[in-house]
């Protein structure tokens, strides 16, 4: 019996030491350099992550089959988003997986179950692609890591991202 003792002790042990640095959310931010919307959601994005990053991973993902990886550095660099780590996604693999179409589009899973949790726009400061709202804005993607670290689950239908179309890839065979 100690021995039974002893050993869930150690697995407890190793499973809660294991566990601690890792994060509980991955955040995905489909982004295009060329694309003024996803340019104009820098500084939302940065505050969510400078704000969230003992919760969450960061990826901006790059969708867009001419992206390369000096492209992407000099994207994030440009706009200090140091904290998003770039995933260039030129066949759109992960892009329909997670089944964004525009950039700026986030979406957050959870890093163990992969369970989508939002999908949606960064902030409300768009209308629409060239029409920005008047007015206070919310950084929606700051409020959704929140409500998830608070314990609530966000709901669909969560609101749309607006931004620039991505373009299909070509899909070879």
């Amino acid at each position: 019996m100690k021995y039974l003792k002893n050993s869930i002790l150690v697995i407890l042990f190793l499973l809660t030491h294991s566990l601690a640095g890792q994060q509980a959310y991955d955040v995905y931010v489909f982004v295009a350099e060329e694309c003024p919307i996803s340019i104009y959601m820098a500084k939302p994005l940065r505050e969510a992550a400078k704000t969230y990053r003992e919760v969450a991973n960061f990826y901006a993902v790059f969708p867009v089959a001419t992206s390369t990886a000096q492209s992407a550095q000099s994207f994030l660099s440009k706009y200090e988003l140091t904290a998003w780590e770039a995933k260039l996604d030129p066949r759109q693999q992960l892009t329909r997986r997670l089944e964004a179409t525009v950039t700026p589009e986030v979406v957050i899973v959870d890093s163990a179950t992969r369970q989508v949790y939002y999908r949606g726009r960064v902030s409300n400061a768009y209308a629409a692609p060239g029409k920005m709202r008047h007015g206070e804005r919310t950084n929606d993607l700051r409020t959704m890591l929140r409500r998830l670290e608070e314990g609530h689950i966000p709901t669909a239908p969560w609101p749309a991202a607006v931004g620039c179309f991505i373009t299909a890839a070509k899909q070879e065979g």
